[in-house]
């Protein structure tokens, strides 16, 4: 029973410092918790000394990049990009050039057959036109 008073009274004496210091001011009033005075009840006692913030597992973070050297590694690989570029541009140009190529002859070819048509048909008509003749005669 004795033991009991003891604690009922060291709570409410807890109790009142912390409102004396809240009062006054000294103390900010999330500093003075009673959680603060019994830190193994506490659900998150082993990051309770830790900011929210602090409370997680740190985020990996990678960053890639490339610190120029200015020597012959940087010199040859600017000097491969370029002449990629160039093999690239000779090689659009190329391509330009045969689907130019490839359209003129077909072109070409579509006139051709146009050509050939129009013959015929002309070969077609003065073989009636002869045939008509001959039958009226």
């Amino acid at each position: 029973m004795i033991n009991f008073l003891k604690n009922v009274l060291l709570i409410h004496l807890l109790i009142g410092l912390q409102l004396y210091n809240v009062s006054t001011g000294s103390v900010k009033k999330n500093d003075m918790n009673l959680m603060n005075f019994l830190p193994s009840n506490s659900i998150v006692y082993p990051l309770d000394f830790q900011e929210n913030w602090q409370a997680s597992e740190p985020i990996k973070l990678n960053i890639h990049y490339d610190i120029p050297s200015y020597g012959y590694k940087d010199l040859l690989m600017t000097l491969e990009y370029h002449n990629d570029l160039e093999t690239f541009e000779n090689e659009l140009e190329e391509i330009k050039r045969r689907t130019i190529y490839e359209q003129n002859r077909l072109e070409e070819n579509l006139w051709n057959k146009i050509l050939k048509i129009k013959s015929k048909t002309k070969q077609f008509q003065h073989q009636k036109f002869l045939r008509s003749q001959i039958d009226h005669n």
